[in-house]
């Protein structure tokens, strides 16, 4: 496993009501995990109890061995505006490890960055002049030359264009790391999850099998409370 919790409960000063409530869930290695659910529901909260930046009020949670993360969001003030694409990437060497242990592999920096759809002379430009999705290409290049098996990514789609998004998906279907996924994105969450934990409010927390359309599939049907016709009130005569 990557993470075990374990009736966890984690409740902030001053706050009148538990953001999670004795939640118990395990997070297997490889697995690729959706969280969805409202703005303040607690999801970043628990990205942080996962990783350590923040401790549970009560329970447990343990972590597997030789667990490497990567944070998408530590990358975004990473970059050298005065540097060209490919040395940000290289740092001026000519070749990039991609990958970890069996499925590590050594690529050319200029066809590695083909792959993020830069093409010779763009990879030669300084960063300063690159479009807003030309930075999150090259963010998500940089990432994936690090070691990593945990790859932890809060609401990246937000400001992704579409050609990014296509390569991000692919990237994340190759994956063979675990995989923490929040996002408001439903076809994306549906081509790249395997389950889908789900804030369902009051601190509860559910997992479903496969994606955001499994899981509205699967979601309990809401109760519906018809209020009862009123009593009709005879008037006398």
């Amino acid at each position: 496993y990557a993470y075990v919790m374990k009736d966890m409960t984690k409740t902030f000063p001053g706050a009148q009501k538990a953001v999670l409530s004795n939640i118990s869930l395990q997070f297997y290695q490889g697995a690729k995990i959706g969280i969805v659910g409202p703005n303040g529901a607690g999801k970043t909260t628990l990205l942080n109890l996962l990783l350590g930046r923040l401790q549970p009020t009560t329970g447990d949670l343990k972590t597997g061995t030789n667990i490497e993360v990567a944070w998408f969001d530590q990358m975004r003030s990473a970059l050298d505006p005065d540097k060209p694409v490919w040395e940000n990437i290289a740092g001026g060497k000519e070749f990039v490890t991609v990958g970890i242990g069996e499925n590590a592999k050594q690529k050319h920096v200029m066809g590695y960055l083909q792959e993020f759809l830069f093409t010779p002379d763009r990879a030669r430009t300084p960063v300063r002049a690159l479009s807003g999705g030309e930075r999150n290409r090259l963010l998500l290049a940089r990432l994936f030359t690090r070691s990593f098996n945990v790859l932890v990514l809060d609401e990246p789609t937000n400001d992704l264009d579409i050609e990014t998004l296509d390569v991000l998906e692919a990237l994340l279907t190759a994956f063979t790391g675990t995989l923490l996924l929040v996002s408001h994105d439903r076809a994306f969450l549906d081509a790249v999850v395997s389950s889908t934990l789900v804030f369902e409010g009051k601190g509860v927390i559910r997992e479903y099998v496969g994606g955001y359309t499994d899981w509205v599939r699967q979601r309990p049907a809401p109760v519906v409370v018809t209020a009862a016709p009123p009593k009709r009130i005879e008037v006398p005569g």
